[in-house]
């Protein structure tokens, strides 16, 4: 059989940064405020403007993702490359097997998406219109999963914890863009309001990703009971077992950067003088590598949903 591990592990990653970046940065826009869509103090026009770019960049890529998944899936399925253009194939994945509706409607919202990114205008409604297909796109995700090999009750409430798990996860790696963004953008302001609004924005998205965070613990919890039916045990010494040490790592490293930024930095920031923001650079500079680390657990991720959970 065609060995495509490598490529779909590329393209689950890609697909997962994307519908990161759809649900999460648009999230960003709905709890920061109607006063940063304005170009007045405390607005972030150049913010808003440079997501809107992103966002059109990530649903195209989405899309490609997703048609990318779909045809390594089913590579991998028959062991033939040329399945991907053989119409009995496509009819058999499609309309055969438990992939072929939740395939249909990734696509359909995906298509959706690169409509409504397309559209002139961006207020709340339309960040609003893509947080709800990028939850879904985030949800369904579980169905190419292992609770995809599950049944019944158990596998629901395996899509429920998922959910809630990949939620918090795109609402905090996903608003990173955004924030890095804002920071950049508030770091040329020399008003004596450019120091109260990062501050605002700052402890608006920590209050969101202390949220998230604590519902991504618990669920991540949740998540790796489910792999192993309770037996903890069976991750030492297992590919699974391994993989996940490595992301759990990574996001540890998460974890510092927030703490070094809320507890640390955002104090310094508030006492710092008008003359001399070197703190909101410090800030810059560490949600840069925090981005950068979630760029990588979402590699591990990657891996992780498509490596055999010990027996």
């Amino acid at each position: 059989m065609l060995t495509v591990f490598l490529p779909l592990v590329i393209v689950r990653w890609i697909q997962f940064a994307s519908v990161f970046v759809l649900f999460g940065s648009s999230f960003f826009w709905l709890y920061m405020g109607n006063e940063r869509f304005a170009a007045g103090p405390g607005g972030l026009p150049r913010t808003l403007h440079a997501t809107v770019i992103l966002l059109r960049i990530a649903a195209p890529i989405a899309a490609l993702s997703a048609v990318a998944w779909i045809a390594c899936l089913l590579i991998n399925m028959t062991g033939d490359v040329h399945s991907i253009t053989d119409s009995e194939d496509l009819r058999l994945f499609f309309f055969e097997t438990p992939f072929g509706t939740v395939s249909f409607l990734r696509l359909t919202l995906l298509a959706a998406a690169i409509v409504i990114v397309s559209l002139p205008w961006h207020n709340r409604a339309w960040f609003f219109a893509l947080l709800i297909i990028g939850a879904i796109l985030l949800i369904t995700q579980a169905w190419f999963g292992h609770s995809a090999d599950s049944r019944g009750l158990y596998r629901a409430i395996m899509i429920m914890v998922y959910g809630i798990h990949t939620l918090a996860a795109a609402a905090w790696v996903g608003g990173l863009p955004p924030l890095l963004l804002a920071l950049i953008e508030q770091r040329r302001s020399t008003s004596l309001e450019a120091r109260e609004s990062p501050l605002d924005i700052l402890a608006r998205f920590s209050l969101m990703a202390m949220t998230a965070v604590s519902l991504l613990v618990a669920s991540g919890a949740a998540n790796a009971i489910f792999r192993v039916n309770g037996s903890i045990g069976k991750l030492f010494d297992s590919a699974y077992g391994d993989m996940l040490f490595k992301k759990l790592v990574l996001v540890a490293a998460m974890l510092a950067f927030a703490c070094v930024n809320r507890f640390i930095l955002m104090p310094k920031l508030r006492t710092a003088s008008l003359k001399g923001m070197v703190p909101i650079v410090w800030l810059r500079n560490s949600v840069t590598l925090e981005l950068v680390i979630g760029i990588l657990v979402l590699g591990a991720s990657a891996t992780l949903g498509i490596t055999m959970p010990p027996q």
